[in-house]
């Protein structure tokens, strides 16, 4: 008869625990991932945190934290991971009652793009492992990382090729209503320019910069249409990241920029286009786009943007970046020099790349820039 009693207590306290875990385990339990920063470039390292929070009476012995995320994200420990199409995260806890558990998991952005934690669960089981208790989680963690910046030094097209005849700003007279800043004082400055009032203050001779009447726009024309029926992707991302170096590059020269691509955005999924800027924040917004620029879906061609320019387009500079290189987008780029603009074309290619553009008859405004395969 006892133990009959016995084994009728065991069950009940068995049944009692099991209802109590099932009703009440995810009762304040939450799990925030998230990431360090919002934005980084392709080579950056940071963090990803894990934090579990249990804000109840009740202890779990045991919480698994699962999630999955890109394999672009290249992540340091190992440890309680998978890598095949994503990354597989699954993290054990053990959490008392009223505590919060932080972990973090140090990662390098290993290639352009907009990223999220696809999904989060939350799994556990009662003390007797009678039952597996689960829970799917949200997080609104997003990280866009920029296209990594090819170095001037190490640029294979000349920037001399660029920023001669072709994006050279075309100065007139400074504009003494059009104050630009403040800047030390250079032996080729005249003694009218000099600020007293800043020179006093710093100890140094300091000049006033006044813009000019008259300056150029760079318009970059990012084109990803597919150049053959096997394409290569490694050489798409070496033009998205020139488009991002010669963007930067130019922002900083104080020259205005605007980007056009027929790629498309990988939220909106529209083409991406920024118009013309020249601050810092316009530089990010360019970045924003070109990481965003999904190689997935088809690209629009470049064409249908630029037939929008025409007449007299003198003040501004059309830089194409395309492998496509037919006679369509041939044609179009002679239109756009003809309608007075300066331009210059950029194929990117890989030793096999096949070139059908005449380069000897656009006077040199048609350059070959070979990258390594894989690169």
């Amino acid at each position: 008869m006892e133990i009959i009693e016995v084994c009728f207590a065991i069950f009940l306290l068995s049944v009692a625990q099991r209802l109590l875990f099932k009703y009440f385990w995810k009762r304040g339990l939450t799990i925030e991932v998230g990431f360090s920063a919002s934005a980084a470039s392709e080579g950056d390292t940071l963090n990803l945190t894990e934090t579990l929070t249990n804000r109840k009476i009740l202890p779990l012995p045991w919480v698994s934290a699962k999630f999955q995320v890109s394999k672009h994200l290249q992540f340091l420990d190992s440890t309680n991971s998978q890598v095949s199409d994503d990354y597989y995260r699954n993290d054990l806890f053990s959490v008392m009652m009223f505590q919060k558990i932080t972990r973090t998991l140090p990662f390098v952005c290993g290639k352009r793009g907009f990223y999220r934690i696809k999904s989060i669960d939350l799994v556990s089981n009662d003390i007797l492992y009678t039952s597996k208790l689960y829970s799917p989680e949200k997080s609104g963690a997003q990280l866009t990382v920029y296209p990594k910046l090819i170095n001037v030094d190490e640029f294979a097209v000349p920037y001399k090729k660029i920023s001669g005849n072709i994006l050279a700003r075309r100065f007139i007279n400074p504009d003494p209503f059009e104050f630009k800043g403040i800047r030390e004082y250079q032996s080729y400055d005249s003694f009218k320019s000099i600020n007293f009032k800043a020179s006093a203050k710093t100890g140094r001779y300091m000049v006033n910069m006044y813009d000019y009447t008259v300056s150029q726009e760079i318009i970059i024309l990012l084109n990803l249409q597919k150049y053959s029926s096997f394409v290569s992707f490694p050489l798409y991302e070496k033009s998205i990241r020139l488009a991002a170096s010669l963007a930067e590059y130019y922002i900083k020269e104080g020259i205005p920029v605007s980007l056009i691509s027929g790629a498309k955005d990988i939220i909106t999924e529209k083409a991406a286009v920024i118009l013309s800027g020249q601050s810092a924040f316009h530089l990010n917004a360019v970045f924003e786009a070109l990481a965003r620029i999904t190689l997935d879906s088809d690209a629009y061609p470049i064409t249908d943007f630029t037939r929008g320019f025409s007449g007299d387009n003198g003040n501004k500079v059309f830089i194409l970046i395309s492998t496509y290189n037919e006679p369509d987008i041939e044609q179009e780029f002679g239109r756009l020099r003809e309608t007075g603009s300066d331009a210059l074309w950029i194929i990117p290619s890989e030793y096999d790349t096949k070139i059908t553009a005449n380069m000897e008859k656009a006077d040199g405004k048609i350059v070959r820039w070979e990258v390594g395969k894989g690169d």
